[in-house]
């Protein structure tokens, strides 16, 4: 599997998680994913995940609210991260991962957007900072969605 393939899994996987969080620069940049339904599954204490970003290009093209407004393209992580914004889904478009994302503070002008990821490599950790593989989360999500479709 490529980078590539593997950022937009991840993502994917961690779909209706929130980015609640950052640090790091673009050698760098570490994201905090809220996605309690899936951490739990690790541990019951568990809520978030972690996914460090290594050598990343990335912007947020803006949802604008209302709709009348420009489109905005944020390029600083302080500013693309400065609302917490939802993953809903993601893709592999023109040799990048899109990232569609809700953003649901309404002191911003944009409702969501595209978040626009390229990078070198991407690492996944539970809450405690144990390496996941894709496959292994691949497994927890499969179980939580298998479940609940037994309910």
């Amino acid at each position: 599997m490529t980078t590539i393939e593997e950022i937009r899994d991840i993502f994917a996987i961690l779909h209706d998680g929130t980015i609640s969080d950052w640090t790091g620069d673009k050698s760098l940049l570490t994201l905090t994913v809220d996605c309690e339904y899936l951490a739990q599954r690790i541990n019951k204490s568990f809520d978030k995940f972690f996914v460090d970003l290594i050598d990343v290009d990335l912007y947020l093209s803006t949802w604008p609210n209302p709709f009348d407004l420009p489109v905005k393209k944020l390029t600083e992580s302080c500013d693309i991260f400065k609302a917490e914004i939802e993953i809903l889904s993601s893709e592999i478009k023109d040799g990048n991962v899109i990232v569609a994302c809700n953003q649901h503070d309404t002191t911003f002008d944009y409702c969501g957007g595209n978040l626009i990821i390229s990078c070198k490599a991407i690492t996944i950790y539970d809450q405690n900072k144990n390496t996941l593989t894709i496959d292994e989360l691949d497994e927890i999500s499969k179980s939580y969605w298998n479940e609940l479709s037994k309910k």
